[in-house]
C-alpha cells in the first residue's frame, strides 16, 4: 500500500503543539503527514475537473485525509466562508477531513449545538441567545448569577459572569455595539471544577477533572490556570452522554465540558478541536496516538 499523505491543518506561521503531535503520531503509523495552512490553498472550478492547489507551488493538493484543528482567524463573512467552503470542497473531491466541516462548524457555534444537544435529552444550562442589550440585561437580572459570552470562542476567553445588572447592561451593550449576538446563560454553581472527555471514535481517549485553584478565578479552561486530574474510572452515564452527543454533532472526535450539580451532569459546551497538554503532561496519555490510529483507520475503510 503507498504511503498516505494526511494535511493536519490550522493557520499560525508555525505549527501549533497539537498539531505537531498530530504529525509526529501519524509518522509514527508511517503516514507522510504534514501542516498546511488554509490560507494558502486556491481552488479551482470549472473546465475539465475541479480542484484545490497550494499558491505557493501551484500543485494539486493530493491528500487521503485532513485533520482540521483550526479555520484561522476570518475576519469577514466572505473570508470565513470561503475557508469553509474550501474544506467543503475537499469533501466534495473525496477528501475525509476529521473533523467533518459541517460538524466542525456546528460544534463551534455555541447556539446550534446546545440546541442539539437539549433536543437530545441531554442536559444543558438555561441559555438566552439574543441581540437586544436592554432584552439581555432583563434576562441575566432573572438569574441570581449569570454568565455572558462570545457565540464563537474558545480557551475562556471572553466569558464574563455577572452579578449585577449594571455590569450585564455595559457587557450587552457592548456587544451589540461591535454587532455580536448576546448569549446570555444561567451561571451553574459547581465544586471549583468541571469535567473534560476528550472521545475519539468509539473510545474515551481521556477523562479528567479540571480544578480552578486560584481563588478569584471562577473559570475551569487549563488556559485559564487550571490543572489537570485524572478520572480513574469515567461514570457510565457520562461515557453514555459523551458517545451520545458525538452521535448528535456528527464528529469523529471531541473535548466535552461537563458540570457537576445537585441534579446530575450537565453540558457546558463541546470543542470539535479539543487541547490535551494539560493531561498529557500530568498522566504521559497522548491522545493525538488515538487520534492518528483513527484517522489511519478512516482512511483504510
Amino acid at each position: 500500500m503507498m504511503c498516505m499523505k494526511i494535511g493536519v491543518v490550522a493557520d499560525k506561521p508555525t505549527p501549533p503543539w497539537s498539531v505537531r503531535q498530530i504529525i509526529l503520531a501519524l509518522e509514527e503509523l508511517g503516514a507522510n503527514a504534514f501542516y498546511i495552512r488554509p490560507s494558502n490553498m486556491a481552488s479551482i472550478i470549472g473546465g475539465y475537473h475541479s480542484s484545490i492547489i497550494f499558491t505557493n507551488t501551484l500543485r494539486p493538493v493530493e491528500l487521503d485525509a485532513v485533520v482540521l484543528r483550526d479555520l484561522g482567524v476570518a475576519t469577514t463573512v466572505e473570508m470565513f466562508l470561503r475557508r469553509v467552503d474550501l474544506f467543503r470542497h475537499m469533501e466534495l473531491e473525496g477528501i475525509p477531513v476529521v473533523n467533518p466541516i459541517e460538524s466542525f462548524i456546528t460544534a463551534r457555534d455555541k447556539y446550534m449545538s446546545l440546541c442539539l444537544i437539549s433536543k437530545a435529552g441531554i442536559p444543558v444550562p438555561k441559555t438566552v441567545v439574543l441581540e437586544d442589550f436592554y432584552a439581555a440585561t432583563k434576562i441575566a437580572e432573572t438569574y441570581s448569577k449569570a454568565v455572558i459570552k462570545p457565540l464563537i470562542g474558545s480557551l475562556g476567553l471572553g466569558v464574563l459572569k455577572v452579578e449585577n445588572p449594571d455590569l450585564a447592561y455595559t457587557i450587552s451593550k457592548t456587544l451589540a455595539q461591535i454587532k455580536q449576538p448576546i448569549y446570555v446563560q444561567e451561571y451553574i454553581e459547581k465544586p471549583n471544577r468541571d469535567i473534560r472527555v476528550l472521545v475519539i471514535g468509539d473510545e474515551i481517549a481521556a477523562a479528567y477533572y479540571r480544578v480552578q485553584i486560584a481563588p478569584d478565578n471562577w473559570k475551569t479552561n487549563i488556559f485559564q490556570g487550571a490543572i489537570a486530574e485524572p478520572i480513574e474510572k469515567l461514570s457510565r452515564e457520562l461515557e453514555e452522554y459523551s458517545f451520545k452527543i458525538l452521535d448528535v454533532l456528527k464528529l469523529y472526535y471531541a473535548g466535552i465540558d461537563f458540570g457537576e450539580t445537585r441534579d446530575g451532569y450537565i453540558v457546558f459546551e463541546v470543542n470539535a478541536a479539543p487541547q490535551w497538554r494539560g493531561i498529557q503532561k500530568i498522566t504521559g496519555i497522548n491522545p493525538a496516538k488515538t487520534l492518528a490510529k483513527f484517522v489511519v483507520q478512516l482512511v483504510k475503510r
